[in-house]
C-alpha cells in the first residue's frame, strides 16, 4: 500500500503523462491536416498514435506506480489530457500551425530558388523552338499537301489507263 504522499505524486504524473498525451494528440492532427490524409493514413495515423499512448502509459504505470493500475492513475491520464484539450491545445494548434506555413513558406522560397535556372533555360530554349515547330508545321502541311496532290493526280492517271 502506498503512502498519501506517493499516491498524490503518482496521479500528479499521471496527470503529467495526460498531458503528454494530448500534444501527441495534437501532433497527429497537425500530420493528418498537413498531408490531407484519406482513410487509410488516418487509420495508419491512428493505430501509431494508440500504439505510442499505449506505451506511454505502460511505461508510467511500470516506473511510478510499480505496475499497480489504480482508479486514480486512469483518472490521472483522463483528466490530464482533458485538461490540456481545455488549456494549452488552442495555443499548441496554432503554434504548429505557424510552424507549419512557415516551413512551407520556406520550402516554396527553396524549390523557387532551385529552379530558377532551369526556368531561365526553358525561356531561352522554348522561343526558338516555338518558332522551329511553327515553321516545321508550315513546311509538313505545305509538303504533306504536295504530296496528296500527286497521289491522287498518279492514281487518277492510273484508273483512266485502266479503263482502256
Amino acid at each position: 500500500m502506498l503512502s498519501t504522499f506517493n499516491q498524490a505524486y503518482v496521479f500528479l504524473f499521471t496527470v503529467y503523462a495526460g498531458f503528454i498525451i494530448g500534444f501527441l494528440y495534437d501532433c497527429c492532427r497537425m500530420v493528418r491536416k498537413m498531408i490531407h490524409a484519406g482513410v487509410f493514413v488516418t487509420g495508419v495515423l491512428d493505430l501509431l498514435f494508440w500504439s505510442m499512448i499505449g506505451m506511454l502509459s505502460f511505461l508510467v504505470i511500470f516506473y511510478v506506480n510499480n505496475g499497480d493500475v489504480r482508479l486514480y492513475t486512469i483518472l490521472g491520464f483522463v483528466i490530464g489530457w482533458i485538461l490540456y484539450i481545455l488549456t494549452l491545445s488552442p495555443f499548441v494548434m496554432k503554434a504548429l500551425n505557424w510552424i507549419y506555413r512557415a516551413l512551407a513558406a520556406m520550402i516554396q522560397w527553396l524549390v523557387k530558388i532551385l529552379l530558377w535556372p532551369f526556368r531561365m533555360l526553358w525561356k531561352a530554349v522554348s522561343r526558338p523552338l516555338a518558332f522551329i515547330k511553327r515553321n516545321w508545321n508550315r513546311w509538313w502541311t505545305e509538303r504533306r499537301r504536295k504530296f496528296l496532290s500527286c497521289l491522287k493526280k498518279t492514281v487518277k492517271k492510273g484508273e483512266d489507263e485502266k479503263e482502256f
